[in-house]
């Protein structure tokens, strides 16, 4: 007989949290790139690694019930991981940008404005009069709107990785060698 392991939404709220943790790794990576130029390798492979980290948790919940795990189940798993870990996460971002780096927005536009003027085809553009009207006028995202939209990104592409994942998670088991032959 099956041993019945922890329902996919009991996995997915105690792997929600290090996978919120993970997460969170990679976003400040990326909101703390300009200022320390190793996090940008370090934001990348932790990007990269995301699919990986949603596998290893499908793979695990689908071993734990010894391979009795739909498709649809593996991919809720990493769907729910997703909008767990993402919860966290904001809730992390939202600090950073609200209290360590509050000028961040204004500051990666401020740094799109000077990289493009120094490129003679994009010296007089009309994106660079745009740009730097939002930051004069200061209608760029505060730092809730972007923690909010950001939410709804990762976790719509949290949900394609996970479909993906999922099916790569389902791959055979291999057999046991203790099993008693029947």
């Amino acid at each position: 007989m099956m041993k019945s392991g922890k329902s996919i939404y009991q996995r997915a709220g105690e792997w929600g949290v290090p996978f919120g943790l993970y997460l969170s790794c990679t976003a400040v990576c990326s909101i703390f790139a300009d200022w320390f130029m190793p996090l940008q390798f370090l934001f990348l492979v932790l990007l990269l690694g995301t699919p990986l980290v949603t596998y290893y948790f499908q793979r695990r919940k689908f071993i734990e019930d010894d391979g009795f795990v739909e498709y649809a189940g593996l991919w809720m798993l990493g769907i729910m991981l997703f909008i767990l870990g993402t919860v966290l996460c904001s809730f992390i971002v939202f600090l950073v940008l609200q209290y360590v780096r509050p000028n961040f927005v204004y500051e990666q536009a401020q740094a799109a404005i000077d990289v493009y003027s120094k490129l003679p085809q994009m010296k007089d553009s009309e994106l660079l009069s745009v740009l730097q009207q939002a930051i004069d006028e200061k209608v760029l995202p505060t730092p809730i709107e972007m923690v909010m939209s950001t939410f709804w990104f990762v976790t719509f592409f949290g949900s394609l990785v996970s479909a993906v994942t999922a099916w790569i998670a389902q791959r055979p088991l291999p057999e046991r060698r203790n099993r008693p032959n029947n």
